[in-house]
């Protein structure tokens, strides 16, 4: 009994060893963080060139537990820790999970190219969970006496660990759409994973216990597993003695870690639409796809179907050392093992299997507050080993300045309903510093079911707007106020030869007022950007002049433009052309548009 409450300690320590949720819902809506692409591969970041540090771009870790906390495991009493099993067992759920998962970047490169985003990304991964039933730990808490048929259901172990490579391209399709997809070629390293696994125990009136185990457990790592007597691979299809199982790694070097008899494959999909000035949604599916564990030379598969009674041991006489026929507790014990190892003998065949690896789904929003702040939602799914989990995300996001972005972030998930995230990127001069996690709270280690870190190191190069501000800057002479002339739209005024050079013809062209539904005919057009802050500024620069209906106008191909007054008729346009470009200096180069 002993042995095994040893072997059930050493399990439940696991969900206090590991500390970290599945940690991308905050990075989602971070401003300006490139590794984006890796949740939603039709972003394109601001910088036209990103190349990611070489194991420093990317490094996260995440941790999520359905039931159990430190605390509900351990307390501390007189300066010693104890394991607090009632509490334990009453934080159990009928069906529980440990899950955790780590990236690291081994190398990121994106390149922008006019419409075009294309990325490159190195990472190791690895995934583990694990499954298993209350009944197990009832069992091993109160024994078979007050329950006599328990359902340890399926305990499920799944270990994944491969290396990714992914080419990936995005396209900006118009203003509004911009989509994306990322081919991925996996390279498996390690797995270990448990299928048709069923255990139940059914007391009878003896005392006697019914037991049935099937299990197949699928293996394939760099690792020798031989028969210790003879060296040698196991047989198939015969029974094995759980005493001859030897596990070593004589001979293992890197180019086993790193092979390609491990091959898979996985494509990501993702979508983003601005549906209007405010709004703007995601959408992407990643991870679709399979690893085919093919390595003959580490490749191993045990399986078990056995249906047997066991009788246990009677202790009753390994009380006192003097009484005639006495046992001792570890010859009872032995006795006891004996007979599962017997019951319980595994065969091996060495079949090649697949896997999938865990696809997830996101489905997110922002609305924009004003050119500073944003707020986010997010819906993410994962399947992991046929288990569904959902999570929520609400977040707020700003942009402080250019180089630094913020954002605070809500997520629920199964099993987890008290998560407060944050992240933060800063740039300072081509390096880019990022760090973010979902839960904050876990800084209380003893008391979190989740917890999660994410952080890496970028160098950015070219931002798009760099050069469009250089030549404006060139273009434009300093701007001079004037006091506010008002403008009256009644007003017919004379054609004058203006003393600047004649404007061009009316311009025609189809536009969309981004803050009414009503459209004029005639405009006057003062300035023209793609950067909607630039546009905004202009626009408050117009209302203080004294431009009351100024507006802002945006046509097919994405360009904003800023007017100082609509119009009904073409000459009423004309006229107000000269008239600005004469009284505003600044604005020598206004022009007239038709809407088409």
């Amino acid at each position: 009994m002993k042995r095994i409450l040893l072997i059930a300690r050493a399990i439940l320590s696991l969900g206090s060893v590991v500390k970290a949720q599945d940690g991308n819902n905050t990075s989602y809506f971070l401003s300006n963080l490139p590794q984006q692409f890796r949740l939603n591969p039709a972003y394109q970041p601001e910088y036209k060139v990103f190349i990611g540090l070489p194991g420093l771009s990317g490094v996260s870790v995440n941790y999520l537990n359905s039931s159990f906390t430190v605390e509900d495991l351990l307390f501390k009493r007189d300066d010693s820790v104890y394991m607090d099993v009632n509490k334990f067992y009453k934080s159990l759920h009928k069906r529980n999970y440990i899950a955790f998962n780590n990236e690291n970047s081994i190398l990121s490169i994106g390149v922008k190219a006019k419409s075009w985003y294309g990325t490159l990304d190195i990472t190791q991964k690895n995934d583990f969970l694990f499954r298993y039933n209350k009944d197990l730990f009832t069992f091993l808490k109160y024994g078979n006496t007050d329950h006599p048929s328990m359902d340890f259901g399926k305990l499920g172990v799944n270990l994944n660990s491969y290396i990714e490579v992914a080419l990936g391209l995005s396209k900006q399709v118009n203003s509004k759409l911009t989509v994306g997809g990322r081919l991925k070629y996996l390279a498996g390293i390690a797995n270990a994973h448990m299928t048709d696994s069923e255990l139940d125990v059914v007391t009878e009136k003896d005392g006697t216990m019914k037991i049935h185990s099937r299990q197949n457990i699928r293996i394939t790592a760099p690792v020798n597993i031989r028969n210790e007597q003879t060296g040698l691979p196991f047989e198939p299809n015969k029974p094995i003695d759980w005493d001859d199982f030897d596990f070593n790694t004589d001979d293992i070097g890197v180019a086993d870690f790193l092979n390609t008899k491990n091959p898979g494959f996985a494509i990501d999909l993702g979508g983003e639409y601005q549906f209007n000035d405010k709004i703007k949604l995601f959408a992407s599916l990643t991870d679709l796809g399979f690893i085919h564990w093919g390595n003959k030379d580490f490749r191993y598969n045990f399986y078990q179907d056995a249906r047997f009674t066991w009788e246990g041991a009677d202790i009753s006489n390994s009380v006192n050392k003097d009484n005639v026929g006495y046992i001792s507790i570890d010859s009872a014990f032995t006795k006891l093992t004996d007979q599962l190892k017997d019951s319980l003998q595994l065969r091996s065949r060495g079949k090649a299997y697949t896997t999938m690896v865990s696809p997830k789904l996101y489905l997110g929003a922002t609305y924009q507050l004003n050119r500073t702040f944003y707020v986010g939602g997010l819906f993410r799914a994962s399947l992991v080993d046929k288990m569904f989990i959902p999570s929520l995300t609400a977040s707020v996001n700003g942009r402080l300045m250019r180089n630094v972005s913020a954002s605070v972030s809500y997520s629920i998930t199964r099993g987890s309903y008290v998560n407060l995230g944050a992240g933060l990127t800063a740039k300072l001069g081509p390096f880019q510093l990022y760090l973010e996690t979902d839960n904050l709270l876990a800084c209380n280690y003893t008391n979190t079911q989740s917890a999660n870190a994410r952080f890496g190191i970028n160098l950015l190069f070219g931002h798009k707007d760099h050069k469009k501000k250089k030549k404006a800057a060139e273009k434009e002479p300093l701007e001079v106020m004037i006091a506010p002339v008002p403008v009256k739209k009644d007003t017919v005024y004379k054609e004058v030869a203006p003393e600047v050079d004649p404007v061009a013809p009316i311009k025609e062209e189809k536009v969309v007022d981004t803050e009414s539904d009503s459209i004029r005919a005639y405009y006057v057009i003062v300035g023209s950007f793609k950067s909607k802050q630039r546009v905004e500024n202009l626009r408050k620069r117009l209302v203080f002049m004294g431009f009351k209906e100024s507006a802002i106008l945006r046509n097919e191909n994405g360009m904003y433009r800023v007017t100082t007054a609509p119009f009904n008729t073409h000459t009423d346009c004309w006229n107000e052309v000269f008239l600005i470009r004469k009284k505003y200096p600044q604005f020598a180069d206004a022009w007239g548009l038709a809407v088409r």
